[in-house]
């Protein structure tokens, strides 16, 4: 016995949802600026939450030249 009864021994199917996005307040750039939504693991025993994204479309922008605005650099 390896200590492992009762588990599956086969692959496990999961999908991870990020949900429906909703505008959401920026603490660094001080606007309605970032969208937030939760994140949610559907798997064979059910759906969980499992964390929270967020993305800002100042802060987080790839394109934006001023790469640190708004955030600390590091």
């Amino acid at each position: 016995m390896n200590g492992q009864a009762g588990r599956a021994t086969g692959p496990i199917t999961m999908t991870v949802n990020p949900g429906e996005a909703h505008e959401d307040w920026c603490p660094a750039c001080k606007a309605y600026t970032r969208l937030t939504g939760r994140v949610a693991l559907l798997t064979p025993e059910g759906v969980s939450t499992v964390g929270t994204w967020s993305w800002c479309e100042i802060c987080d922008d790839p394109t934006d030249q001023e790469r640190h605005r708004g955030r600390p650099r590091s």
